[in-house]
């Protein structure tokens, strides 16, 4: 009881003390104050107000107000008018948020602000609106709870209710030092609140920021984070959907950081993937005039750029932008710095732009170091294929590819086996390339098209594994149904194991989807020659013959000839 008593002296004896005197630095207090006028995307302006916390130019407002704006203004109090040009920092949890003007050669009035924390019972002032008239009064109020928020933060609760005009206004001590800002309580007439001035001067913008949903929800330029990296990190999770946005970023990051190549290689990339070939252009040679920049990284840059460029839908080539510009490019970043990322790039834009012989040399090359991949082999193999080799010289790239992986092959093998079974099945090595294949097929879990069971079958077929072979093309029916060569197929072999009746019904069916399609009017004319019913087999070898099959002329013939005998 005497606790309580103590406190309550305390708190009579300080509002006392506060207006029993109006202190001077009230009135000069008032300077730091400013109006802030938001604009949103509409074209309404909401009105606030703010604190000025340093010559920086950064200024402490209310996040409600500028949740939605596309442009904000602050007015000083002499009314001189500062475009914000970027926003710091927000939290709606704590409805605060950070813009920063450029002053100029305009002089920012500033408070300054207490380093540590009001105690309980501690009288201070509350400013008026920063647009009230010149001669109105500071609230007196005092502390009366205090809860800490953030490990370091203070969240105070004030003894008396403000005016609404009050709210984000400056809250002194009794030296006149910036404390909080005033916060009003959701129910009107209940004691006001007062948060932090260190947690607003606090907010930041960190690399992770981009998905920050208080900060997307305020469309004002974003303050870059401090560091080269962190900003870098910054614009890159923000990503290019918004142009105008991220180039804003980059032309602030390469204000900041005129020798890194970062900034322009982001630029870069961007405008010439827009088709702004000049202003692309133009950025790479800024960015290769500094002296200090990492020109390794900007020749490489722009070999990815030109690369891309050349395999987009209706690009025109834009002056030597082509692949061997690329490949030229990668080869001089390699000249630079020897990093075997350049000479990828240089062996891939070699590869597209059909120099097989040297893309070759490069990507056996790099098979040597530690990019040693499957995939690299499987380029070799590709470029001896175009140039025509061996099939023994492709299938040992291939082989090379497939032994970077151990058993049970990982699903990253698929693709190195089914090229060496392709392969296989070309140099007759039939079993072999079935094997591949068989592996490829559980690898990929069953998830396979009609086309691949149609290959397997084929060379099922010529190892003579009829069975299989009878199940791969009748699944590739049922994953295909209404494509005509598949039931065609699958009739030639029912006859070809002597089911006659089975190839047919399937036969039959292929003319059905495709009457046009000659082949299964052949394969018609030899089963009912098989079962004797000579006239439908030569009505179907003729249709056959209609649609241009050669061979079921020389059918027709036999059969003929075997009839007048």
């Amino acid at each position: 009881m005497k606790h309580i008593l103590y406190i309550l002296a305390l708190l009579l004896v300080a509002t006392l003390e506060v207006k029993g005197k109006t202190p001077k630095f009230l009135t000069k207090s008032r300077q730091a104050q400013v109006t802030v006028i938001a604009h949103d995307a509409d074209g309404n302006l909401h009105e606030g107000q703010g604190v000025i916390l340093n010559a920086l130019g950064e200024v402490i407002t209310e996040y409600d107000l500028l949740k939605g704006a596309v442009s904000a203004t602050v007015i000083d109090c002499k009314g001189v008018e500062y475009p914000v040009r970027y926003l710091c920092g927000a939290s709606s949890m704590y409805n605060m948020a950070k813009v920063l003007i450029e002053p100029g050669k305009h002089k920012l009035y500033t408070l300054e602000a207490i380093e540590d924390s009001l105690g309980i019972g501690t009288a201070v002032y509350v400013l008026p609106n920063a647009k009230s008239d010149k001669k109105a009064l500071a609230s007196n109020d005092t502390v009366t709870k205090d809860n800490l928020f953030r490990e370091s933060y203070h969240y105070y609760t004030l003894a008396n209710a403000h005016n609404e005009r009050q709210a984000c206004s400056p809250v002194l001590d009794g030296e006149g030092r910036l404390a909080a800002l005033l916060q009003l309580p959701t129910k009107s007439g209940d004691n006001a609140f007062a948060i932090d001035i260190r947690f607003g001067a606090d907010l930041k913008i960190t690399s992770l920021d981009a998905s920050n949903n208080d900060l997307r929800s305020i469309a004002l330029p974003k303050r870059l984070p401090e560091g080269e990296e962190a900003a870098a990190t910054f614009i890159y999770l923000s990503g290019t959907k918004d142009t105008v946005q991220y180039l804003d970023y980059v032309d602030e990051f390469i204000h900041l950081y005129p020798q890194s190549a970062s900034g322009y290689t982001m630029k870069g990339e961007l405008l010439a993937a827009a088709k702004r070939f000049d202003e692309a252009e133009k950025a790479y040679e800024e960015g290769l005039a500094q002296d200090s920049t990492s020109k390794d990284e900007l020749h490489f840059s722009l070999a990815k750029a030109i690369y891309a460029l050349n395999f987009t839908p209706r690009y025109e080539t834009y002056k030597d932008w082509t692949l061997e510009k690329s490949a030229t490019e990668a080869a001089q970043a390699y000249a630079i710095n020897p990093l075997n990322i350049y000479l990828n790039q240089q062996a891939h834009s070699l590869y597209a732009a059909k120099n097989y012989s040297e893309a070759e040399r490069l990507f056996l090359a790099l098979t040597k170091t530690d990019m040693r991949s499957a995939d690299l082999f499987l380029y070799v193999a590709q470029c001896r294929q175009m140039q025509e080799a061996s099939i023994n010289d492709i299938l040992a790239m291939q082989d090379s590819a497939v032994a970077c992986f151990t058993k049970p092959y990982p699903a990253a093998a698929a693709n190195s086996l089914l090229m060496r079974g392709i392969s296989r099945a070309k140099a007759e090595r039939y079993r072999e390339a079935i094997a591949d294949y068989n592996e490829y097929e559980h690898l990929m879990g069953g998830n396979l098209t009609a086309n691949f069971y149609y290959e397997r079958e084929q060379i099922e077929i010529k190892c003579r594994m009829y069975p299989a072979a009878m199940n791969d093309i009748e699944r590739a029916i049922r994953l295909q149904p209404k494509e005509a060569l598949l039931h065609a197929e699958c009739a030639a072999l029912n006859y070809r194991v002597g089911e006659v009746d089975e190839a047919i019904r399937y036969a039959t069916e292929a003319t059905r989807l495709d009457p046009e399609f000659a082949d299964p009017y052949r394969i018609l004319g030899v089963c009912y020659e098989q079962k004797g019913e000579t006239q439908k087999a030569c009505e179907c070898l003729e249709k056959a013959i209609g649609l241009g099959d050669t061979m079921a002329k020389d059918v027709l013939k036999k059969l003929k000839a075997g009839s007048k005998n």
